[in-house]
């Protein structure tokens, strides 16, 4: 059975009754009542058996080593958060807290112990993904790469969008830290330059793919940020057909020669592209416009 078939089928909202013991200093007493969020979702305070507990690595980011040991040598019993847990297709699928967990086992020496948990019955693989992509609080901000995946998982409009007009281009989001040919992997500024300006982002990413390609390099986020840049000095001044020519047939070493020394990073590169593009003097962009940019 699809996961699709399994969620439409999961609309019965059961409750749990089980009854918490001790963690460490603390005693957790579950709340029977359970608090409607919406007409068919909802959540109780209880605790569940650490072994119970899982997370859904489709949507959510690996566990991060130096964190869960941060959390670990800084422990205390009286800050612990209940965890978000989603009561979903007879699982109990984490969606908020899974650092706290890695760390309370290693504080539990991986022995089996009782969790106080927020437990939600109701949600859809789709809410849940939505819900672990807006995390906010006392956790980790979601990282941007995590955030983005979870949102166009749950299928969020604006993240669909996003999506869409990356692959309208024919770039594609990685799901890693490193980028590759005609894959993307500053998901953080990709987003940042789309939040600020869907067109601008659509424009972007095709005049970096008119001219290099995808190649690796011109996927780097100085670069990218570096084109968003230049289009929003010069969005409307600018021949197109001169950038791509000019501009286009430079590689990473012409651009590391031309950028400047002070000011941003995403500025330094839009100001190596606008010293290629002004080569033939005639029909040169007046420099001034990139400044405002420059802090």
């Amino acid at each position: 059975m699809s996961r699709k078939n399994r969620n439409a089928r999961h609309q019965s909202i059961h409750p749990l009754n089980s009854n918490c013991i001790q963690l460490s200093m603390q005693e957790v007493e579950p709340m029977k009542k359970l608090h409607m969020v919406d007409e068919k979702s909802g959540y109780e305070f209880t605790c569940l058996s650490s072994i119970a507990l899982e997370s859904d690595t489709s949507y959510q980011r690996p566990i991060d080593a130096k964190r869960v040991k941060k959390i670990v040598e800084n422990f205390d019993a009286r800050l612990v958060n209940p965890l978000k847990v989603s009561n979903r297709d007879g699982h109990f699928y984490v969606f908020d807290g899974a650092h706290t967990l890695a760390a309370l086992k290693e504080v539990h020496k991986f022995k089996n112990f009782m969790v106080p948990c927020m437990v939600f019955h109701g949600l859809s693989y789709e809410d849940e993904a939505y819900l672990f992509a807006l995390q906010r609080g006392e956790s980790k901000e979601v990282a941007a790469a995590a955030r983005i995946k979870a949102l166009i998982l749950s299928n969020d409009a604006r993240a669909t969008d996003f999506r869409k007009r990356t692959e309208d281009v024919g770039f594609k989001l990685s799901n890693s830290h490193w980028a590759g040919d005609g894959m993307l992997a500053c998901i953080d500024k990709l987003w940042r330059i789309f939040d600020m300006d869907s067109q601008l982002y659509s424009e972007t990413l095709r005049l970096l793919m008119d001219c290099w390609h995808g190649e690796k390099w011109s996927v780097a986020a100085n670069v990218v940020g570096g084109m968003s840049v230049f289009l929003r000095a010069y969005g409307g001044t600018y021949n197109r057909d001169r950038f791509l020519k000019n501009v286009g047939s430079a590689d990473l070493a012409a651009l590391n020669k031309y950028r400047a020394e002070n000011g941003k990073k995403d500025f330094s590169y839009a100001y190596a592209m606008l010293k290629l593009y002004n080569k033939g003097g005639r029909g040169a962009l007046e420099p001034y416009g990139l400044y405002e940019y420059k802090g």
